[in-house]
Formats: C-alpha cells, structure tokens, sequence
C-alpha cells in the first residue's frame, strides 16, 4: 500500500457497462456471509437505484437507501432535543427573521405572516422558537422554517453540521455500520462525501465511493473533495464492460482517453453482432435523417438533449411544458418536472402525478379482469383513497366496486382533460377530499392539458424508447441514435465546441476537471470579493472595483497561461477586457458556463455512446461544424467512428 493512502476507504471506478450494481451486491453477499451479525449501508442517489439494489438481497441488517431517506431516519431521533434546535436556529435563523421582516414585500410571505400570526397571535423569532417541539424533514424541495421543516437541500447542510458540531453521532455511524457503500459518488455533494470520509478514517468499517466521473451528470459536485480522492485505496478494478460490442467498447475507452480506466469485452460481448459499425452521420437535416433512420430502427432508443424534445416526441410534450412552469419544480431543486414526470411509482412527491399514476395501474388491471389487484392498489394507497373503496364484504359490494372501476375506466379512453377526469374522480367520491385540495391553484395550466398526453407519458415510461443525455445512465439499448445539440439554458451544453476542441486538441477528462475545478475557484474567490455576481456590476459599481479586476484578471491570464483549454474557450474574452476594460467586456469574463458547458458535453457525448449494445449512431449538423469538419473527421475515424458526409445531392461516404 503506498505511503499515504488510507486503507478502509476505497474508491471503486466503475466506467459504464461494467457491472457495479451486480460487484456491490456480491460485496454484501460476501461480506454478511462472513460476518453475519455486521450491518450494510448502501447509499444510492436515486429511489429507483435504491429498488434495484434491494432485489435479491435479503435486508436483515443491510439499510439501502437515498441519502435523504438515511440522514432523516439516521438523524431524526435526535431533532427533538434542544441541542438541535439551537443548531437550527444558528444555521436558519437570519432566514427567517429576513422572512418575518419582508423588506422587499413580497404578497406570498406577508400572507404567510399573517396566517401564523392568526394562529399563534404574533410572529417573532421567539414565537417561532417557543412554539417549534421539534425539527422534521419536509420530503421535499420546500422548507417549512416557521414550523422547524427542512427541505432537501437543507437537510443536507443539517446533517453536514451536526456531524461536526456532535463527534458522537459521527461515531454512532461506524459503530452501527461496519460496511458502507457511497453508488454514484460523482453525483454527491463533497459535504455529503466528507460526512462519510471523516465518519470512516482510523475505524475499523470500511467504506466504498463507486461511480465514475465520466458518468458525472448532475451539478451537485464541486470539486472540493478532489485532495482526499487522491488518498483513496484503489486496489479493487471493474475493467470488464458486460454491455457492448468490442467495436463500441473501443471507441469509448479512446473517448476517455485514459489508460487506467480502460475496459475489456466480456466473452458475451463478442457474440452480439452489430448491424453496422459505430457511425457518425454528419447531416444537412437532422430531423429528416433521423425519421428515415427510425423506419430502419423502430425499437432505437433516441437521445436528445433537451427534455422538451424528448417529451414532445412521445405525445407529452404540453404536460412537460406546463409542469416545467410550476413554481416548485421552476429552480435548481432537488427534484425538477422531468424527475417527476418520469417516475411512476409510489414514492412520486408530486400529489397529481401520483393519483394519476396509481390510477392508470388501477386500470391497467381492470382491462386484465384482476379485481384482485385493484382491490390490493387501494389497500396501499389510503392516503389517497377513501376508506371503503375496495372494501369487499358480499357480493353486491363487489358488483358495485366493479361497476364504479368501470365507470372510471371508460371515461379514461375518452378525448377529455385531465381536470375533467379529477373531477369525475371527486364526484364518484374515490379520493379523499383532503388529498384532492393539495392539487392546487398552481396546477390550473396542468389541469388544462388533454388526459391523452398522461396516457402516452403512462406508456412511454413502462416501456421507454426515447430519452435524454442527461437521464439514461444505467439504461442500455441495442440500438442508440444520439443527436449532438447544444444548450444555451440549464444545463448549458456546448456539444458543438466541444467537438472543436476534441478534434483539435488531446483531450481527457483528467485535464478538462482539473482546469475546470481551478478556473471556477478563481471565479468564486473573485465574486467572493465583489460581494455581487460579476453579471450584477453596472457603471457605477464597476468603477469601484475597476482596479481590482483589471489586476484580477490580469493575474488570472497569467496563471493559466500555456493552458490550450483556457486558450480555446476563455482567452478571447479576457484579451478584449484588457484592451477595452469596462463593466460590458468584464461580464464575458469569469463565467463558469464557458468551461461547464464544454465539460458537461464531453461527458453526455460518452455516456450517450456507452447505452449502446451493439449499434450506436452519432447524428450531427453539417452547418455546425463546417470549418473543422475535416479535422473531424480524421479525428471520428482515428477512434474507431465510420463517418458519412451528407452533400446536397448525394451521400459522400
């Protein structure tokens, strides 16, 4: 073991196709075989990640679960001391006397104000503090202050300091766990990272992060955990992808582009045979390609990069588009309108989404004739449903439980909207009325689209053939059709300069990162002594800082130069300033987009690739990359690509 590294703390790369759910559950299989009186924790970023792992596993002594879900019941049985709430009040109060004070006198807060007032007679801090007996987790993206509700987020900061501020706690979680496994490290917070890492060294539990960075994409992770990942214990390999094709395999490793995380076919993988070699079709119209590629592959599974497109492709597209409105799903969140719109399960947050899912499962078995069935979905959703709904005692109680399913039924094939179809579940009295009422004001635009656009939402997701790059890890397909688009909202995607850049220069994740994570510390320390966003400075302010940020950028030119990244995507800007320095040219400086945007496209371009089995196919606009396509294409060929240049009149291949 090399001099340094800690010993009980791995860290496990797992490129994609190479089988980390199946290596950790025979971790635990192993492990508890042996040591049968030991617990398992598994951390998994996703509800769905969490199903997966359970199955097959016998649960006695092994927790799986969110890392919300863990912290909530982990922490909970503590929120109702005092040593808590004087935490909360330390991390929220300033918040919440901001609230109380409603200096900008926003309608929604002052109204807020008032119905606690009614409640409680006044609404001070010490109101609020006398009246709150304990602090609760409110399961969703919203906090509740006043009343000592966390959100998502800021359960995530609670724990972060109580783990700090109580060593025994910290120690409670190695004493109760002596095996531990972080899935999907990439997509945690470095705070979450750290919990455990500090939690784990110089004990006797062991403690895994499985993922891969390549696979890193959602914007929780900083960078700020990247010293101690360097001190991680490295012994354990998954170099075998159980997924692809060699052919495919082969142009994923040289996308990475790294030697120590390169992968080898499994001996299945040489029996799949591919229809056509992995392919790059550089076309004059996207759109009319793909549709004659569709005849040719009906079951391809289409990546496309903005959700919009994906959800108007399958029929849904105004549903999308009106819960993307929605207030609770409208910022960066812990859960967005695409997250609930692609989960029909029980755990679905959203009120309207969930009876619609649970209803159209309902249904699924009415047309199956499995009344059984139907009676066990009402038994398990009491929440939403009335007492006697599925309560059978004669016969005439089932004769007037099927007739009311039917009813229900045959108004679902009707061409009506969605309200339409809540409504007749109110009149029929299926619902609990209280349940019905958190389905909002909020929702009237929802309400508003045709039923029929939930149907094929319903349809698509229980067999899915389109989605996005930025939603398919873990998902593989035959055959894969991915089209190269740019973003300009978030997520900012800049498919197309990172094409540029790629076929230019040597690229590989490693020096891609590490710039990045470097360039936005520099940002960050920049605004940090601003006290404002840069895209904040006017006239007036700017003159204030001028000095500062000529010298600043100044001496971040210096700092990065020789960097070919920075030269590519930044330089041009700085250059600008420094001969014209003011407020207009300084707000093309210091934006993490230009980098992100870059970095983010390298990853879902080899993400994308990799959900491929045996055909994969790049689809990309010959406008875009018309004065480096020839570059381009020497560099698609030099990976193992075949490349067809679409012309005017005629294919060039």
């Amino acid at each position: 073991m090399a001099a340094g590294i800690v010993e009980n703390i791995f860290l496990v790369n797992a490129p994609a196709g190479s089988g980390k759910t199946t290596k950790i559950k025979s971790m635990i299989v192993n492990h508890t075989t042996k040591q049968p009186k030991d617990n398992v924790l598994c951390i998994t970023y996703t509800k769905r990640a969490a199903e997966e792992l359970k199955k097959g596993l016998n649960e006695e002594r092994i927790d799986i679960s969110t890392i919300h879900s863990f912290l909530h019941k982990f922490l909970s049985v503590y929120f109702y001391k005092s040593e808590m709430k004087d935490l909360y009040f330390e991390l929220f109060g300033d918040i919440i006397r901001e609230t109380i004070e409603n200096n900008s006198g926003q309608e929604h807060i002052s109204i807020r104000n008032q119905k606690y007032i009614d409640k409680h007679g006044g609404v001070s801090i010490e109101i609020i503090k006398s009246n709150i007996g304990t602090i609760y987790y409110t399961e969703s993206s919203n906090d509740h202050l006043y009343y000592g509700g966390i959100s998502h987020d800021s359960l995530l900061v609670f724990a972060e300091k109580v783990f700090e501020k109580f060593p025994k706690i910290k120690l409670r979680l190695t004493q109760k766990y002596q095996l531990i496994f972080i899935d999907e490290y990439q997509d945690s917070a470095s705070s979450v990272l750290r919990m455990f890492y500090d939690a784990c060294l110089n004990t006797k539990s062991n403690l895994y992060f499985l993922g891969d960075k390549m696979q890193q994409i959602y914007k929780n992770y900083d960078g700020l955990f990247e010293e101690e990942l360097k001190t991680l214990n490295t012994a354990i390999k998954l170099e075998t992808n159980h997924r692809s094709i060699p052919d495919i395999i082969s142009v994923l490793n040289n996308i990475y582009n790294n030697q120590k995380f390169k992968q080898e076919p499994s001996d299945r993988n040489y029996e799949l045979k591919p229809d056509h070699p992995p392919r790059v079709l550089i076309c004059n119209d996207i759109q009319e390609r793909l549709e004659r590629e569709c005849s040719n592959y009906p079951d391809a599974l289409l990546l496309f990069l903005l959700n919009q497109q994906r959800f108007d492709s399958i029929g849904a597209g105004e549903l999308y588009k009106q819960f993307n409105r929605l207030d609770r799903y409208s910022y960066i969140k812990q859960l967005s309108a695409t997250d609930v719109l692609s989960d029909s399960t029980n755990e679905n947050s959203d009120p309207l989404l969930k009876l619609l899912f649970v209803v159209d499962k309902v249904l699924d078995y009415y047309g199956k004739f499995n009344l059984g069935s139907i009676i066990q979905i009402f038994k398990a959703n009491r929440n939403l449903f009335n007492m006697s709904i599925g309560t059978i005692t004669s016969h005439q109680d089932r004769v007037n439980f099927s007739q009311l399913v039917s009813k229900i039924y045959y108004a679902y094939q009707k061409e009506i909207s969605i309200n339409d179809f809540v409504n007749l579940l109110r009149e029929l009295d299926i619902c609990k009325n209280n349940y019905i009422d958190n389905i909002d004001d909020e929702y009237m635009e929802v309400l508003a689209v045709k039923l029929n656009e939930f149907k094929a939402l319903s349809n698509y997701l229980k067999d899915p053939t389109v989605s996005t790059q930025h939603g398919v890890k873990g998902e593989s397909h035959k055959t894969v059709f991915f089209i190269a688009e740019d973003s300009f909202r978030t997520p900012v995607v800049h498919m197309y300069k990172f094409l540029k850049l790629w076929t230019i220069k040597e690229l590989s994740l490693d020096s891609l990162e590490t710039f990045y994570y470097d360039y936005i510390k520099w940002i960050s320390d920049t605004i940090k002594h601003l006290g404002c966003k840069i895209s904040d400075l006017n006239k007036v302010s700017y003159e204030t800082y001028a000095d500062y940020l000529k010298t600043r950028v100044e001496q971040l030119c210096k700092h990065f130069e020789g960097n070919f990244i920075f030269k590519d995507l930044c330089e041009e800007y700085y250059n600008k300033y420094l001969l014209k320095p003011n407020v207009t040219n300084i707000k093309k400086c210091f934006k993490e987009s230009s980098v992100y945007g870059v970095l983010s496209a390298y990853k879902l371009f080899y993400v994308g690739c990799s959900r491929a089995r045996s055909n994969l196919t790049i689809f990309i606009e010959k406008s875009k990359v018309e004065d480096f396509s020839l570059d381009l294409v020497e560099k698609l060929k030099s990976i193992g690509f075949s490349v067809e240049v679409e012309t005017k009149e005629l294919l060039e291949v």
